[in-house]
């Protein structure tokens, strides 16, 4: 388990916006030595899919165009980050 706490944007020196809010992650991991030589492995990254953003900073709204949102403006400068979601991971380790 690993727990970050609220952040402000990157960018944010007078503290004006909100926080990035705070978020919880699980991950889980797990080995197996079958031998001297061959291990067999597994993980599962944010095992509940949790959406959370990880780094917010700023952006100039009218730099870039909106495709999105048929061309209108973007009424919003701030930009997350978003977080890595659930993931698998095997394998198979052999030394010699």
């Amino acid at each position: 388990m690993q727990y970050y706490s609220s952040q402000y944007f990157v960018g944010d020196e007078s503290n004006q916006f909100p926080k990035l809010p705070g978020y919880t992650v699980f991950n889980l991991r797990a080995s197996y030595q079958l031998d001297k030589t061959i291990q067999v492995y597994g993980r599962i990254n944010n095992v509940f899919d949790n959406r959370y953003a990880t780094y917010g900073t700023f952006f100039e709204t009218d730099a870039i165009p909106n495709f999105a949102n048929g061309g209108a403006p973007f009424n919003d400068p701030r930009s997350l980050s978003p977080a890595q979601p659930r993931s698998f991971y095997a394998g198979v380790k052999a030394t010699f």
